[in-house]
């Protein structure tokens, strides 16, 4: 496994933790302090916000899990994978592309998402 491959399961580690505690700690460890994530539905800044957007996508699909689709494709401090929601019964009902860079740290620093699927009404 890659540093891209293992960042990106971490990062999908910390959106499926549902222990705040242990979630934070997995924000921590993969995201930089002053990190940004932005997509079409969601934006979060810094660890805080980061924590509050995953914490709001918890509550509005319970029991859902990401998942990483296919392999994570990098070079320099850039990275891009694509991730899908899945219901409890295991179905995809959102896929996604995501674009990050990388800290000199080897954490993240900025992800932008774009959704590939949507359901109506998400």
């Amino acid at each position: 496994m890659n540093a891209h491959t293992d960042l990106i399961d971490r990062y999908f580690d910390a959106w499926n933790e549902t222990d705040g505690a242990r979630r934070r700690e997995l924000i921590a460890a993969t995201w930089s302090a002053d990190a940004d994530y932005r997509d079409p539905l969601l934006a979060g800044a810094g660890h805080a916000g980061i924590d509050a957007m995953i914490r709001a996508v918890h509550e509005r699909f319970p029991h859902h899990t990401f998942r990483r689709t296919g392999q994570v494709d990098g070079f320099a401090d850039r990275l891009r994978f694509s991730w899908e929601l899945t219901t409890p019964a295991g179905d995809a009902i959102v896929k996604g592309s995501d674009f990050g860079v990388i800290d000199p740290h080897g954490r993240l620093q900025a992800v932008t998402g774009f959704l590939d699927q949507v359901p109506d009404g998400v």
